[in-house]
């Protein structure tokens, strides 16, 4: 272990009315287990002013210390992006050495192509996260490879891909022998064939329009792959995230017309957008997703949305940063899980 004392800061949010605990606290009941003392907590208390804005404070300091800012997303963007900011800028004018920030899923991320005349708001918040001495930032299953570019060497993003995890989790819990990965769009198709790699299963995908006038609002066209995979089969369904659950619900629906008798998705971000639950549950989809974003399933939403926490897997890329060792056994495992 490096002689630099090292913190995991976690925002609390508790004076805005979210209890914890938070992603931070179980990282850090992670790494108490396995290297006990070694791991100071330190809370940043987001505190609400009345005219909409919010100040990050904390008593605890952290001066000469390597702080890791366990950052889930809880609050609206915008807000979201702002508390990672005040929260770096709190600790580096606090004397932190570093400060490297688990931004685990960031809405803005997805806007890292200008269409039109949009914004390209995930080159903004790169830009912001530098300006607010961010030393380095890691996120879970980004967009598109892209983002990478719009971070700086002053300010890396590291991305850390779920495939693997996520292919462990659904295999130590389902049977494979009659199961087909589907891509539930063209754009996400790498993502669905490394995770059909790392279960050793096909791979189907549905191409769709994306509507130009309704955000989110798409039309499902056609079937690519063989169709031999699907007549009969149990679809697993890989992307990134689910907002309003309207994608998954037309694929699902075309399969099912395809023959595919029963539906899974292994999603990252669980967005869950509007009516999303309710539209998954009536399109008889079971959802494993992890808790990059705090849910809570009870009664009959608990049979469809089954959540896997990934703070075990943070904290082990926590650890072996903190002591100078290499972390590719972490993305090479996370891009084929038990397969290698």
């Amino acid at each position: 272990m490096t002689d630099r004392k090292c913190a995991i800061a976690v925002p609390s949010y508790s004076d805005l009315g979210i209890k914890g605990p938070y992603f931070g606290d179980l990282v850090h009941d992670q790494l108490e287990m396995s290297h006990p003392g070694v791991f100071e907590k330190i809370y940043m208390v987001v505190k609400p002013a009345g005219d909409s804005s919010e100040e990050v404070v904390f008593s605890e300091h952290a001066r000469e210390r390597e702080v890791y800012v366990m950052h889930p997303c809880i609050t609206n963007a915008a807000q979201h992006v702002m508390v990672a900011a005040e929260t770096s800028d709190n600790l580096h004018r606090s004397d932190a050495h570093r400060v490297i920030l688990f931004d685990l899923y960031n809405r803005y991320f997805s806007y890292d192509k200008r269409k039109m005349k949009q914004s390209l708001n995930a080159k903004l918040v790169a830009d912001i996260y530098q300006g607010a001495h961010v030393d380095r930032v890691f996120t879970v299953d980004p967009h598109s490879s892209e983002l990478v570019g719009f971070f700086s060497e002053d300010c890396p993003l590291e991305p850390l891909p779920m495939a693997g995890p996520l292919g462990d989790y659904f295999r130590q819990r389902h049977e494979l022998s009659n199961v087909t990965v589907c891509s539930p769009d063209v754009g996400g198709y790498p993502r669905a064939e490394r995770f059909a790699r790392s279960l050793g299963l096909p791979l189907v995908g549905v191409r769709k329009s994306r509507s130009e006038d309704v955000s989110d609002k798409t039309e499902a066209l056609e079937i690519v792959g063989d169709r031999r995979y699907i007549e009969g089969k149990t679809i697993l369904f890989r992307d990134d995230v689910i907002r309003s659950g309207g994608s998954l619900e037309e694929a699902a629906g075309l399969l099912r017309d395809a023959g595919a008798n029963d539906f899974y998705a292994a999603v990252t971000h669980l967005e869950l957008c509007g009516d999303a639950v309710g539209r998954l549950k009536k399109s008889g989809i079971k959802v494993v997703g992890t808790n990059t974003i705090p849910h809570t399933f009870e009664g009959d939403d608990a049979m469809y949305f089954d959540v896997m926490d990934i703070s075990g897997i943070i904290a082990e890329v926590v650890r072996r940063r903190s002591q100078g060792l290499s972390i590719g056994q972490f993305f090479r495992y996370s891009e084929t899980g038990g397969r290698h």
